[in-house]
């Protein structure tokens, strides 16, 4: 009987030890089956990142789930959707799609098409609109100026460079389920919003007619906006005004401006919590007691 009960209190605390081990919930899952698609499927472009360059090219050859590996501590390489939307002869009425599983829920990450911007928000807003509101109020930029940049960013095609998003990462808190999608982005997006707005002129009291453009703080963060349907649910439109330093930018390869993803943007979405499954190294440590208890009835039954 005392062997019986050694042999017990061993295998409980071997199955105690396993389980605190084996049941350490995952903090993040990640995007899983990658996939392109959307109107325009091949309308993307692969990002390497070395640790301290971003790159495309011949030398980028990292899977698409291998560029999607990084966090916001450290991004890595990205996915620019919809890589022609600079281009003259681009068609603003077609979308890139990333699509994939996370959680075990679909989920697909999209670039912006020319009418997601005139989507109603459900404020009387649209997403143009509620956009610029954001950025103004987030960057201390006079309310005055909207009406001006709204109408040169669609003169000038300066949404575009607003609908292609880099993503540089998809995870989520399988806890509370938390979806983190990283934007790579300009740290500094001043540069980038005075192109949008280009050489458009507004007409400023004592000041009279003067460049749009001079007018944008020499500090701005904004990243660009990406559309979000998650587990079949309505679309989302994710963007953010605060940027933490990526450590690198794209000083590698074809393109290469040495600005570009020096900024990463993180935005966020409710989803789902991972439901817990019991590990084997749990399981097995429970059937062992199991197998005590099973192996004790029997010598009880034979002894009496």
């Amino acid at each position: 009987m005392t062997g019986f009960i050694n042999k017990l209190a061993l295998a409980t605390s071997v199955a105690v030890g396993m389980t605190a081990i084996g049941s350490a919930p995952a903090f993040a899952g990640t995007l899983t089956n990658p996939q392109f698609g959307g109107t325009a499927a091949s309308d993307y472009l692969l990002y390497c990142s070395n640790g301290t360059s971003t790159f495309t090219g011949l030398t980028c050859t990292d899977s698409v789930s291998t560029i999607l590996s990084g966090n916001s501590s450290a991004p890595g390489g990205n996915i620019e959707l919809a890589k022609s939307s600079e281009q003259a002869n681009f068609d603003f009425t077609k979308n890139t799609t990333l699509t994939g599983t996370i959680g075990g829920k679909n989920i697909v990450i999209s670039s912006l098409t020319q009418a997601d911007w005139y989507s109603d928000m459900g404020n009387g807003k649209t997403l143009l609109s509620q956009w610029l509101d954001d950025a103004f109020l987030a960057n201390n930029v006079p309310s005055f100026v909207k009406p001006a940049v709204q109408a040169a960013l669609i003169s000038k095609k300066g949404l575009q460079r607003f609908s292609d998003p880099n993503i540089s990462y998809v995870n989520q808190n399988d806890t509370t389920g938390e979806i983190s999608i990283g934007l790579a982005g300009h740290f500094n997006a001043s540069d980038m919003l005075k192109l949008a707005v280009g050489n458009a002129t507004i007409q400023v009291p004592f000041l009279g007619t003067v460049p749009l453009a001079s007018l944008v703080p020499a500090s701005i963060k904004a990243s660009e906006l990406v559309k979000v349907i998650y587990d079949n649910g309505p679309a989302k439109y994710l963007y953010s005004f605060a940027a933490t330093d990526s450590r690198q930018a794209n000083n590698l390869g074809v393109g290469a401006d040495g600005i570009s993803h020096n900024g990463n943007y993180e935005v966020k979405l409710a989803g789902v919590p991972v439901t817990s499954v019991p590990e084997p190294s749990t399981m097995l440590a429970l059937m062992a007691v199991g197998g005590l208890f099973a192996t004790a009835k029997r010598k009880g039954v034979k002894n009496a």
